[in-house]
């Protein structure tokens, strides 16, 4: 299964996920679509180079992959070539959610329902698969499991989202918040895109908290 698949799993409508894993949904699964488009080697995500400087990512193959999460950024993907990769995860026209809930569907994991207000969602019918994907990264969490490189990519995307915590429920074991952390950081390091959702999602936390902040003082006063 890809990585945005199991992250579409991990951040599913239907796991009671807090408002604000459904606000950075996006973020977490644009990330992780580019990391299966890197594995399958039609991108490259390449060092900036300088110093504290941004990787980039660059379209070296041409062609559909036959994924279809995947193939649905494509079009989208060969004009952003050369953009450093946190403006390819907030890109609005990367945004692989439709395809792979619907990938998902045919697969017989979710069910796509027609919303109230237009669209699509999705509610998941066979819960083995995310089951068995919290139970690996449970695993790895606790030292029973070397993570492979799609686990610790997607651990990874769950702290940056700020989600980790909720969205692992009982698979964390006995990790508080801040063992959690320590322990993802430990197996997520260096991931560009990682790292690249944190440089998107932490100027948007930190400028929500100053005005939740702010809020706070004008009412008390």
């Amino acid at each position: 299964m890809l990585i945005v698949e199991e992250m579409f799993l991990l951040l599913s409508q239907d796991n009671a996920i807090s408002d604000r894993a459904h606000r950075y949904r996006r973020y977490g699964l644009a990330a992780a679509a580019l990391a299966d488009l890197a594995d399958t080697g039609v991108v490259q995500i390449a060092d900036a180079g300088a110093p504290g400087g941004e990787p980039k990512v660059t379209v070296v193959k041409a062609g559909m992959t036959g994924r279809a999460p995947l193939d649905a950024l494509l079009p989208a993907l060969d004009g952003l070539s050369g953009k450093k990769i946190s403006a390819l995860v907030a890109h609005a026209k990367l945004d692989p959610e439709l395809a792979t809930g619907q990938e998902l569907a045919r697969q017989g994991i979710v069910r796509e329902e027609s919303s109230f207000l237009g669209g699509s969602s999705f509610l998941t019918v066979n819960p083995a698969p995310a089951i068995a994907l919290r139970e690996r990264l449970g695993q790895v969490l606790s030292g029973d499991r070397e993570p492979t490189l799609a686990e610790s990519t997607e651990l990874g995307l769950l702290k940056a989202l700020n989600v980790a915590h909720g969205v692992l429920g009982p698979a964390r074991g006995d990790l508080d918040r801040r063992g959690l952390s320590r322990r993802i950081d430990a197996v997520a390091q260096g991931i560009p895109v990682v790292e690249a959702v944190q440089r998107v999602v932490d100027p948007i936390t930190a400028s929500t908290m100053t005005v939740t902040t702010a809020a706070g003082s004008a009412r008390a006063t």
